[in-house]
C-alpha cells in the first residue's frame, strides 16, 4: 500500500495533482477503496483494482474525480478504463502549434486598432496580482522567444518578458487588461480558467488584443 501512496503525486508542468489525503493516506487498500467510493458518490467501495490504479496514476485519479457527475463515464472508467480517453477528463490540453512572426504581428496590429477604438482599460490591481500569480505557476508560461516581434516587446516590458504558449500573449501585459481571458481551463474546475475566472472560449471571440 505504501508504495502506491508514494506515487500518488506527479507534476503536469508546474501543477501538482493528488488524491484527497483521506484516500492517499489510508492505512489499507480496502479503506482507501471505501473512502474513494464515498467521494465518487458510489453506494459501495470503489473496485480495488480501480483504487490501486488511482493511487498509482494521478491522471486516472483526476479523471475519476472529474467524472463524478457523469455516471456512465464514471462506471466505464471504473470497469474498463482502457476504453476511455482520460486526457480531457484529466485536464490535459493540446498545445496549439506556435504562431509565425507574421501571425503575431497581425495580432499586434489588430490589438492596436482595438485598443485605439476602445481605449486601454486596466483590470483592478488585485485582479492583475491574482492573474500574474496564476501565470507564474502555469506550465504554459515560458520565456519570450528571440524573434523580432518579441525583441521589440522586451524593450517595453523588460528583458524578463514571459509569454503564454496557449495564446502567444505577453503574460504581464495581458493580465493587466480588463477585457482579457486566460485560454486554459483550471484542472480542478473546467468552468473556470487558470485565472480563476469564468472560462471563455477565446477562439470564438472577436479580435481582442494579441489574438
Amino acid at each position: 500500500m505504501k508504495q502506491g501512496l508514494d506515487q500518488t503525486q506527479t507534476r503536469i508542468g508546474s501543477i501538482m495533482i493528488k488524491l484527497p489525503e483521506d484516500v492517499s493516506q489510508a492505512p489499507s487498500l480496502e479503506i482507501a477503496a471505501d473512502r474513494l467510493g464515498q467521494i465518487l458518490g458510489l453506494q459501495k467501495p470503489a473496485p480495488l483494482d480501480a483504487t490501486q490504479r488511482a493511487l498509482d496514476n494521478p491522471l486516472y485519479a483526476r479523471a475519476l474525480l472529474t467524472a463524478r457527475k457523469m455516471p456512465a463515464v464514471l462506471w466505464q472508467l471504473l470497469v474498463a478504463p482502457e476504453t476511455v480517453n482520460i486526457a480531457p477528463l484529466a485536464g490535459i490540453e493540446r498545445k496549439p502549434p506556435p504562431a509565425s512572426n507574421l501571425q503575431i504581428m497581425a495580432k499586434a496590429a489588430a490589438a492596436t486598432l482595438k485598443w485605439g477604438a476602445e481605449g486601454l482599460k486596466h483590470a483592478e490591481p488585485w485582479v492583475i496580482e491574482r492573474r500574474l500569480a496564476a501565470c507564474s505557476r502555469c506550465e504554459f508560461q515560458t520565456e519570450a522567444p528571440d524573434t523580432l516581434i518579441y525583441r521589440g516587446a522586451k524593450v517595453v516590458v523588460g528583458k524578463d518578458a514571459k509569454i503564454c504558449e496557449q495564446c502567444d500573449c505577453l503574460t504581464n501585459t495581458k493580465a493587466a487588461l480588463a477585457i482579457e481571458h486566460c485560454p486554459a481551463k483550471d484542472l480542478a474546475n473546467p468552468e473556470l480558467s487558470r485565472w480563476q475566472e469564468p472560462w471563455v472560449d477565446t477562439a470564438k471571440l472577436s479580435k481582442w488584443p494579441w489574438r
